[in-house]
């Protein structure tokens, strides 16, 4: 039963599990999306799941249903943009016309709020803008909040120059930023339509440096394709879908969903004020460390045009955008702006404690002799059993009954291989998933 044939009424479980269930979110076997943007797999079951009446809190930005809330947010969003194939669209013209569906769009518009309240409202009660916010207080707020963020230790890069495998480090970290990188902008793109002003002109001059003047080469997702093939990684969108945290997921939607919605202009430019004022620093030490990684032949010009650019875009974003708009719009705007900082800010430190934790985990020290009668769920893993990735909801040990699983924890690397009769396991948080190449059978237990 569609919804055309129930009418708009339907629940939006229903249409979750509708959208989840068509065609471009169906699973795939494979740990990988490989050339085709328009397949983004969705576990229904999982999704419909999710208890929509009762939001997210703080503490579960990094849990499974996180994950997958922001998961179906992001196909949502990503609906409204163009993809088209580096290769054409021969033999890719159903999933195509299925991907942009108005029967989809429909779906997505009719759950589309309710998924972004579960997901995303718990920045209405952590972050709180209270009193009165004149020009003076603006500014020495904002830039209070940039040199905290400039001075800041980069924990993140230095914890993937100690790794032990820091190329499998740096390409988790990679993978995070190809949810921006290869569609850099979009989100910003939203905004320039309308009439707001010499403001809405200096917002377009950012866009424009993004697509590099109309010149391909020099448009910055075209530098991240660069950096990603010099690092022999996958330059397709969403080809490393599986490997995406819900935090990092969550940043992206969070440009989106204050885009989305008129009234969330002042939280947008906010956010992306203090972003375009603290990415230069942040950039060149990022050049450095993939150097260390990858030696001299990495290609790190979209580190060094953003350690560049963005010395420009921070002043552009502040003093000829951000400030300029408190003045003219009053406290409606100075509010805006003020939570957009906030709220980017949080998330930053959400999702760095997020990967920060991901790269750290190592499954080879956790594995140990398994017990098959350890109580649990058992399932069955095969070569054609759909390959899926999720959040350990508690300590979570897997293991194996019979055959050999792989565990895979990044997007890159070899899988953890398990045997039968051994078991792995995973911390509390963390994102994992199996695969067999024969068939197996599993364990899997939470505590």
């Amino acid at each position: 039963m569609t919804i055309s044939e129930v009418g708009l009424d339907n629940s939006v479980a229903a249409a979750v599990a509708e959208f989840a269930g068509s065609q471009p979110y169906r699973g795939v076997a494979a740990p990988w999306v490989r050339d085709n943007p328009y397949r983004r797999p969705l576990d229904a079951g999982r999704l419909t799941r999710l208890d929509l009446s009762t939001p997210l809190r703080e503490d579960q930005f990094a849990a499974d249903e996180s994950l997958m809330a922001n998961r179906f947010l992001m196909n949502v969003y990503e609906s409204g943009a163009l993809f088209l194939p580096e290769d054409g669209l021969r033999g890719k013209e159903r999933d195509f016309e299925a991907f942009y569906s108005t029967q989809n769009r429909l779906l997505a518009d009719r759950a589309r709020h309710d998924v972004e309240h579960y997901a995303l409202s718990f920045l209405d009660t952590s972050v709180r803008v209270n009193g009165d916010w004149d020009m003076a207080a603006t500014e020495a707020h904002l830039e209070a909040t940039i040199t905290e963020a400039v001075t800041a230790e980069r924990t993140i890069l230095r914890a993937i120059e100690a790794a032990p495998d820091r190329r499998r480090a740096a390409e988790t970290l990679i993978a995070q930023m190809a949810l921006d990188g290869l569609t850099e902008a979009t989100a910003m793109s939203q905004n320039l339509g309308g009439a707001f002003g010499p403001e809405q002109s200096e917002l377009f001059k950012i866009f424009i440096d993004e697509f590099g003047y109309g010149v391909f080469d020099a448009k910055h997702s075209k530098l991240f394709t660069d950096l990603c093939a010099s690092a022999d990684m996958s330059t397709r969108a969403h080809h490393y879908w599986f490997y995406y945290l819900p935090s990092s997921i969550a940043v992206n939607n969070y440009f989106y969903w204050v885009t989305q919605n008129r009234t969330g202009f002042f939280r947008y430019i906010g956010a992306m004020a203090l972003l375009e004022a603290t990415f230069a620093p942040y950039f060149a030490q990022l050049a450095k460390t993939l150097r260390v990684v990858y030696g001299e032949d990495v290609d790190t010009r979209y580190c060094d045009e953003h350690a560049h650019i963005d010395q420009h875009h921070g002043r552009m974003a502040v003093h000829d955008l951000l400030l300029p708009l408190a003045r003219k719009h009053g406290p409606v705007a100075t509010h805006g702006l003020i939570r957009g900082v906030e709220e980017i800010r949080l998330l930053g430190v959400l999702a760095d404690n997020d990967l920060l934790a991901q790269l750290q985990w190592d499954p080879s020290t956790h594995t140990a002799e398994g017990d098959a009668a350890r109580t649990g769920v058992v399932s069955d893993l095969g070569p054609a059993s759909f390959f899926e990735t999720r959040m350990a909801a508690g300590e979570t040990t897997v293991s194996v009954l019979s055959g050999v699983v792989d565990l895979y924890r990044s997007p890159t690397g070899d899988p953890l291989q398990v045997k039968q009769g051994e078991a792995v396991t995973v911390p509390s948080g963390r994102l994992y998933g199996l695969r067999a190449e024969s068939d197996a059978s599993i364990a899997v237990s939470d505590r």
